[in-house]
């Protein structure tokens, strides 16, 4: 589930963050205790900075789909849609595809198809 929570981000997903470190935490967009589900649907990737803001700040994500990040609804009611990566499988000239697809094509297929 994490690695297609990376696949689908791509990188933290606040308004104009572009970090896309491995510290980025894999947070729950409606908490646990408060009926949120633990499904891609409900899960985003947020820099440590953005994670604490939205914990302590009147930024509050919108609703995240399986191919999706959330968007983001400031303190003032200004709504941010998501920001996809647009991440594109490398296309190969024809003739040249290797003879097996790699670990990650693999994930990202099984992810896309289902």
């Amino acid at each position: 589930m994490k690695k297609a929570l990376h696949l689908r981000d791509g990188k933290c997903t606040f308004p104009g963050c572009n970090n896309h470190s491995p510290d980025n935490d894999t947070d729950h967009l409606k908490a646990w205790q408060h009926g949120g589900t633990t499904g891609i649907s409900n899960l985003a990737q947020l820099c440590p900075k953005h994670h604490h803001l939205k914990h302590h700040s009147g930024w509050k994500p919108t609703p995240a789909t399986r191919n999706e990040p959330p968007g983001w609804t400031s303190p003032t009611g200004r709504h941010y849609k998501a920001e996809h990566h647009h991440w594109e499988p490398p296309h190969w000239p024809a003739g040249s595809l290797p003879a097996e697809r790699s670990l990650v094509e693999e994930v990202l297929v099984e992810y896309l198809s289902g």
